[in-house]
């Protein structure tokens, strides 16, 4: 064991290590010179100045500072809270592990990424059906607004290993006790870890800002909440590792491994005006109106090798591939809502106005509009006003008939929540054309139905939550690899039959001496019904937490020192094509299990937290890696650290 551990040791890199060592000694410095202990009261009379003393006094702090979100205002669920200090899963940076690896990418920070099981969609009206980047893009409805006693900033940095690095900043104060005034900033700075040549050769770089607003009158009758967000998201796209299909997977983690392509990328770019407002008559009457303009614009950019074997059709005859598609829409939504006793109601009116193209496609030729309006009408329900034990209704129909209706009982001990959706095929599943696709499909609105309850138990220090889901996918519309000899292998295909998903799970908690945790995610999943071959999903899934947790100091010092570890059976997972953007299914190549083990420290000093983090520790003693994606090694063995600090003065 000790060899193996020193082992281990010789795979970081030393001048890493030292300068990490290094800057925790400069923030344990910084971080224990600010912290404040008290005093006992002495017996005899204090003498000195009392300007010393009020010096040592944090007036301001994360209790001063509080936030809440527009839709706690917009459906009258006020609700603020103070900033999040704790140091619990802060290495949890990643987004595949911030989302519990429900998700899948291609092996690196802000690459594609795509949920294992399917999600039913929210929006029942035209998309663009580029949603692989989704996650890196947070809209209005994650906005925080503030309320500040003084001025509120962080600012945090992520050292990963290997060039992976992010930056996160954010500034909010209040201009007067009724109005408050904020930026957020976070760059992702991704370099490549297959064929890096140099520091700053970059796989992702990500820039997301957003500036914010909020105004009261005197007397809270009348509300503004404005935000603008942009987000350019940038991707080099490498294709997966060059090798024959019938290849071993250990080729795939040789020191010499190629990439299958050498000049693709993609571009994202989403922006955003919003605007919320409301006027409140009474308590009974209360009316509001919100407006969006947003826009999505996503390209495939690529010099093609007239050898390369990775295009199997070429449509649009160019040296230089440039194939781009642009979503914008202005939508207008007023309403009414308010309280009656423990009830809340809302009903509204929704205007969207929507344009999408095609660089190759014109419109004439699609055989549908995609310069339009669409009209919504829907309801919102909420009967007690309890966070935690409510129940609560809404639906939502567009004049042609897609909707959508769902409901949510939740107290203490049990939920259960039921919904159901038709939504239109998105636009990149119904026609298409770009440099090496082209298709042109009629396809039925899909309906999608789920049924989820589960309980909520607390033993003592045990905390149990068992639940069962079950979802019912008709006209389920996907895109699937048909094994092509010649011409395009991925396409869009809708399902012939229904689709039959049933996921067990089991949450368990368990706190033993109040300092050490044990927690575990396990699922159980069957697909069945006479499309079942359109889901891939695995059988089993499981993660598990270890991990140890102090606060000292009145809350100054805090750690959490553990591991995590995740888990599931082979499946064949879904593949990913670049030029389109899209995940599909295979059956080529099967993804099999692996332990993927992380050990992680993560600690607070004073208002300072940082964290250190060892990735897939397993790999260090194993010659292969593992695979989320088939053709794309995942995350290696690295080191990763970071810290955040924040200022309320």
């Amino acid at each position: 064991m000790l060899i193996s551990c020193f082992y281990l040791v010789l795979r970081v890199d030393l001048k890493k290590v030292l300068l990490v060592l290094s800057g925790l000694c400069l923030i344990a410095h910084i971080g224990f010179s600010q912290i404040v202990i008290p005093e006992e009261e002495e017996e005899t009379e204090r003498i000195g100045s009392g300007i010393l003393d009020d010096s040592t006094k944090q007036i301001y702090g994360p209790t001063t500072t509080r936030f809440t979100l527009e839709g706690n205002i917009k459906y009258n669920n006020p609700q603020y809270w103070n900033i999040d200090t704790t140091v619990l899963n802060l290495h949890r940076y990643q987004y595949v592990a911030r989302e519990l690896n429900l998700y899948q990418d291609l092996g690196n920070i802000g690459t594609a990424i795509s949920p294992i099981y399917p999600k039913l969609p929210y929006r029942i009206g035209a998309t663009s059906g580029f949603t692989v980047y989704d996650m890196y893009y947070e809209g209005p409805e994650a906005v925080r607004y503030y309320d500040t006693k003084s001025p509120y900033s962080m600012f945090g940095v992520i050292w990963g290993g290997e060039g992976r690095a992010i930056t996160d900043a954010k500034y909010s104060r209040n201009i007067d006790e009724r109005s408050n005034i904020g930026i957020d900033f976070k760059g992702l700075f991704i370099d490549k870890q297959i064929q890096r040549v140099r520091r700053g050769d970059r796989h992702v770089e990500g820039i997301y800002y957003r500036g914010y607003g909020s105004y009261s009158t005197k007397n809270g009758k009348y509300t503004l909440l404005a935000n603008f967000i942009r987000n350019r998201h940038q991707v080099d796209e490498y294709g997966g590792i060059l090798l024959p299909r019938d290849t071993t997977k250990a080729a795939y983690f040789a020191e010499n491994r190629q990439t299958t392509l050498t000049e693709a990328s993609t571009d994202e770019l989403r922006t955003n005006y919003h605007l919320y407002h409301q006027y409140k008559l009474n308590d009974f009457i209360q009316l509001y109106h919100s407006f969006d303009r947003y826009k999505q614009q996503n390209d495939f950019l690529d010099t093609p090798d007239t050898t390369s074997t990775f295009y199997d059709f070429y449509e649009v005859d160019s040296t230089n591939t440039k194939d781009r598609s642009k979503l914008t829409y202005i939508q207008n939504e007023v309403g009414v809502k308010g309280d009656i006793g423990k009830t809340f109601y809302n009903f509204y009116y929704k205007a969207r106005k929507v344009d999408f193209e095609y660089k190759y496609l014109e419109e004439d030729t699609l055989g549908f509009e995609t310069d339009y309006l669409e009209n919504y009408a829907g309801f919102n329900l909420r009967f007690g006003n309890d966070s935690v034990s409510y129940i609560s209704a809404y639906g939502e129909y567009m004049l042609g008939g897609e909707y959508k209706l769902g409901g949510e009982i939740r107290n203490r001990w049990f939920f259960g929540e039921v919904y159901s959706v038709k939504y239109l095929p998105s636009y990149i599943q119904r026609a298409y054309r770009g440099s090496h696709d082209v298709w042109k499909n009629d396809f039925d609105s899909p309906i999608s139905s789920s049924l989820r309850a589960g309980l909520n138990l607390k033993l003592g220090p045990v905390r149990l939550m068992p639940s069962a889901e079950y979802t019912l996918l008709t006209n389920y519309i996907y895109f699937r690899d048909n094994n092509a000899e010649e011409g395009q292998r991925v396409l869009p295909a809708q399902t012939s039959g229904d689709i039959s998903l049933l996921k067990g799970q089991l949450d368990l908690s368990v706190d033993f001496l109040k300092v050490f945790n044990f927690n575990t995610k396990l699922i159980y999943s069957n697909v069945s019904g006479g499309s079942a071959d359109a889901i891939r999903v695995p059988e089993l899934f499981g993660n598990a937490q270890v991990y140890y947790h102090q606060i000292l100091l009145n809350g100054n010092l805090e750690w959490q020192i553990g591991f995590d570890l995740h888990m599931r059976s082979a499946y064949y997972a879904q593949a990913y094509d670049p030029i389109i953007m899209q995940y599909y299914v295979q059956d080529e190549f099967k993804v099999e299990p692996y332990p993927v083990w992380d050990v992680f420290l993560n600690a607070k000093i004073n208002r300072g937290r940082f964290f250190l983090k060892y990735n897939n520790i397993v790999r260090v003693f194993r010659s292969t890696g593992y695979f989320m994606t088939p053709y794309y090694p995942a995350q290696d063995d690295i080191f990763d650290f970071g810290f955040s600090w924040s200022f309320y003065d």
